[in-house]
């Protein structure tokens, strides 16, 4: 695909979109994204290069973003000008099997995983759930680095069963990661439609699916002075507005993203407009750091290379 480099200013390092227009040409049914950053281990290019079949996916590349949610609201820009119906996102640090087993084990050193899942294909796997949110599992790259999903963070019981992956099972889940992430086109689309706020502008430019923001509360506010707007205030309507002030209170709590990461803000945004996230728990990717980490190397991490 041909990219375009955005004009650099001082201090920013040069970015490099894909042209809607130029996007148009590819009517294929997956896109792969990479809002990459900086330098990109050539291990992870390679498995990427490995996924993208070009008679089923296209591909954008967004690089030299540093704000990571602003080049993964980018990629959604350009993704909901084609006419592609499923989004998988790919960080710059990942390591996803790609159909080669013997590949896969000698660059994660996964060397206890039955072969059925290092052989995995991660744009087969996650299509074949037919889910509309499905991440897979990776884990944090530093010691002890927690596995990426909401209910293994706060759970040392479900922490502990992540790590004896792959399972064969797929979970609903709070959040997951975004690290290997396959997003269908409607999610966005009713991320717009459930939070206008953060929808894109007329150019179709500008939308803010994976911006922190307290737009649950925002919109709740707006609804609720368009309310006491209408009509005479009466002591009925106040009694109801306070209710009302009340559940967006907690709901705002529930859902407040302001100091999560990109990752958790889209996902309590995707269950807010109707769709459920799923953590892969048989779909394993490593994460390079020091080394390949994954779920049995970071219980271990200080003693093997400490």
């Amino acid at each position: 695909m041909t990219l375009a480099r955005s004009d650099s200013t001082a201090g920013v390092l040069p970015m490099a979109v894909a042209y809607p227009q130029q996007a148009l040409v590819y009517q294929k049914k997956v896109m792969v994204v990479l809002p990459w950053w900086k330098q990109v281990s050539p291990v992870t290019s390679f498995c990427v290069a490995q996924l993208i079949d070009r008679r089923r996916a296209t591909s954008i590349l967004n690089f030299g973003d540093a704000f990571v949610a602003h080049s993964r609201n980018t990629c959604v820009d350009v993704f909901l000008k084609t006419e592609c119906e499923w989004y998988l996102t790919i960080d710059d640090d990942m390591v996803v099997p790609f159909g080669s087993a013997a590949w896969f084990k000698a660059h994660t050193r996964f060397d206890d995983f039955p072969e059925k899942f290092l052989s995995l294909n991660a744009m087969d796997r996650l299509l074949s759930h037919k889910k509309t949110l499905v991440g897979a599992l990776y884990f944090g790259r530093h010691q002890y680095g927690p596995p990426v999903y909401n209910e293994a963070g706060v759970s040392p019981q479900e922490a502990e069963y992540a790590r004896k992956a792959p399972h064969d099972l797929v979970k609903p889940t709070r959040w997951v990661g975004t690290g290997c992430m396959l997003i269908h086109r409607s999610v966005f689309e009713d991320i717009e439609r459930q939070f206008p706020s953060l929808a894109r502008g007329v150019d179709g430019r500008h939308g803010n699916w994976f911006t922190s923001t307290e737009a649950s509360l925002v919109e709740q506010v707006k609804a609720l002075r368009d309310r006491l707007q209408d009509g005479p205030l009466d002591g009925q309507k106040a009694y109801a507005a306070l209710s009302s002030i009340e559940g967006a209170l907690a709901k705002a709590q529930a859902e407040n993203t302001l100091g999560y990461g990109e990752d958790v803000s889209f996902c309590l945004r995707a269950a807010a407009a109707g769709h459920q996230p799923y953590v892969d728990l048989g779909l394993v990717c490593g994460h390079l750091g020091s080394f390949c980490f994954g779920p049995r190397s970071t219980t271990q991490a200080k003693l093997l290379h400490g």
